[in-house]
């Protein structure tokens, strides 16, 4: 690879992902309340509504005139009642709430390596940025998570506009960073997003991929382990 200046991550299932799942944090959510969900069937309403919701209202709802409170609230309840829960309970807007607080809290646990990586990339003089398609908490979780000050910028798809894999997000951290596309790597978990998106604007991309067995054919670069990056920068 060229030499490399700039580090771009992916956040969400790159750096941390949910802790125990989706299914199985708002099931918890709902059992205090007195509800009993079943996590796997949470799981597969949240995919099918996430995927209606970001069709609908994109960019949670950036450029609907939502706020991505009022997105997520809608979202949680579209899954809680595709779950099974009445519609008309009375306890379904508490227990939607609840659970989108306890992600603007909690809910997150690190990637194994993470903080490691992130720690030599900055011990290695490298400018290290966030790309996520994430809303507009992205700064605050990562704070929580205390790993925010190895970041020299975070980019978020709310506040840049653009998600993931649109060129215009990966633009904008080039021309924060002041670095060469070709200086640049990008590294993620998502194969159009974090591994073919980078490409488009010239810069180099590396699939972080922990299951080897389902790597996407063409992809040249891959990682299993996140600590595996530091081999190529």
């Amino acid at each position: 690879m060229s030499q490399v200046k700039l580090v771009t991550l992916d956040v969400t299932n790159t750096v941390m992902r949910v802790l125990g799942g989706v299914g199985h944090q708002y099931s918890s959510i709902a059992k205090i309340h007195g509800i009993e969900l079943d996590p796997d069937v949470i799981n597969q309403a949240f995919r099918t509504k996430f995927k209606e919701q970001n069709k609908q209202f994109p960019i949670f709802g950036s450029k609907s005139g939502l706020t991505s409170r009022q997105w997520w609230d809608t979202l949680v309840q579209k899954t809680l009642t595709q779950s099974g829960m009445d519609s008309k309970d009375n306890k379904l807007s508490k227990i939607s709430q609840d659970i989108c607080t306890h992600f603007e809290t909690e809910g997150w646990m690190l990637i194994p390596d993470s903080v490691h990586v992130l720690q030599e990339l900055k011990n290695r003089n490298f400018k290290v940025g966030a790309i996520s398609n994430f809303d507009d908490t992205l700064e605050n979780v990562l704070r929580r998570m205390s790993i925010l000050h190895y970041f020299d910028f975070v980019l978020s798809a709310w506040t840049v506009g653009h998600a993931k894999p649109d060129p215009e997000i990966y633009l904008k951290a080039l021309n924060i960073a002041k670095t060469a596309a070709s200086e640049s790597i990008h590294v993620g978990d998502d194969y159009q997003n974090d591994y073919l998106g980078p490409k488009k604007v010239g810069m180099q991309s590396i699939l972080f991929c922990p299951d080897v067995s389902n790597i996407p054919t063409g992809v040249k670069c891959s990682i299993a382990n996140l600590s595996d990056l530091l081999k190529y920068v």
